[in-house]
């Protein structure tokens, strides 16, 4: 359960793209093509490889390349379209032979891999899109950490779905959406792959937002079920952001995991000061963790930033500083 519930600071349910806002390939005769892309290389040691006695690694932490295209149907009505490839990421998460999730070339070489491909219509009803995307709830959470908060912070099982439906709505006075991934039967066993079922929304109240999110992921060829939830609470005026989270994850083997978390970020010119806390209090001691962050990020240019993150991780066995530094430029 490596990647977490607690990630963004905007609900990506309002972005089309995930690499960056993208530039304009044609736009012409209400079609619209668009491309966008990221590089970032980082070199970092965690705390919990700096607990394993692991050395720090230059690490390519996102190499994103996305095309999205829009054709106008009517007034009301536009078709959509997405890829987005990863190139050469250097941890890529896979299936093994179990149904288990393991990471492979952490020292080789990348590959490419399409993490992102789907269509779909939409409106002034919202967007509905089938295919391979992300789920959701990838974009919920308060935090303002850039690599270093692993172990504390509601986790989920995965967050990258094949066989996904999901429906986005944003309004002047909401914003909400809806997913499901529906499972497939292996032949061999006749146990049922990913499935997943989740709802989202916010509400703005002039600079303060109230949102949440939950999750039902369930996959019976690997014997794993989880239930999470999150409900979040953001300030966000000028320079100044704040944001605080309380929520629950129960994995159905009588583990219930609670997480609070407070996070914060102040702008000063180019510069973003970030400070955040997460908390674990687990049914079980081997889920207690804490977290502690802080990082300052400089916007080089409007696309290109470079950053510096020192984070604390405070486990039921052990105990170690991480650190991590790094640069984005994308476009």
């Amino acid at each position: 359960m490596k990647k977490t519930l607690l990630a963004l600071t905007v609900p990506a349910l309002l972005v089309a793209g995930s690499a960056s806002a993208g530039i304009s390939l044609y736009d012409q005769d209400g079609t619209q093509v668009t491309m966008s892309g990221a590089a970032e290389v980082q070199y970092r040691l965690t705390a919990v490889e700096n607990m394993a006695n692991d050395d720090a690694q230059l690490r390519i932490d996102d190499g994103d390349l996305a095309l999205r295209i829009q054709h106008q149907v009517s007034a009301d009505l536009y078709a959509v379209g997405a890829m987005e490839l990863n190139v050469g990421e250097t941890d890529e998460m896979e299936f093994d032979a179990s149904g288990d999730k393991v990471v492979r070339n952490r020292n080789g070489l990348g590959s490419v891999t399409n993490d992102v491909l789907f269509v779909g219509l939409g409106g002034n009803f919202g967007e509905m899109t089938f295919g391979r995307q992300t789920a959701i709830i990838d974009d919920a959470g308060v935090g303002v950490d850039i690599e270093l908060k692993d172990t504390a912070g509601v986790s989920y099982d995965d967050v990258s779905m094949d066989q996904y439906i999901k429906y986005r709505f944003s309004g002047e006075k909401f914003w909400a959406g809806a997913g499901y991934n529906i499972a497939q039967s292996d032949s061999t066993t006749g146990k049922k792959g990913e499935e997943l079922l989740e709802i989202a929304a916010g509400v703005p109240f002039g600079d303060f937002e109230v949102r949440g999110y939950y999750g039902d992921f369930e996959h019976e060829a690997a014997n794993k079920e989880q239930k999470a939830w999150d409900l979040e609470f953001v300030y966000a005026a000028g320079p100044i952001y704040v944001g605080a989270l309380y929520g629950q994850s129960d994995r159905g083997d009588n583990a219930d995991v609670k997480t609070w978390e407070l996070a914060g970020s102040y702008t000063l010119g180019k510069n973003t000061f970030g400070l955040g806390y997460a908390q674990n209090s687990g049914d079980a001691k081997a889920d207690d963790a804490t977290n502690f962050y802080a990082n300052v990020a400089h916007q080089l240019t409007a696309n290109t930033r470079a950053y510096v993150e020192l984070g604390y991780e405070d486990l039921e066995t052990d105990n170690d500083f991480g650190y991590v530094v790094g640069m984005e430029v994308k476009f």
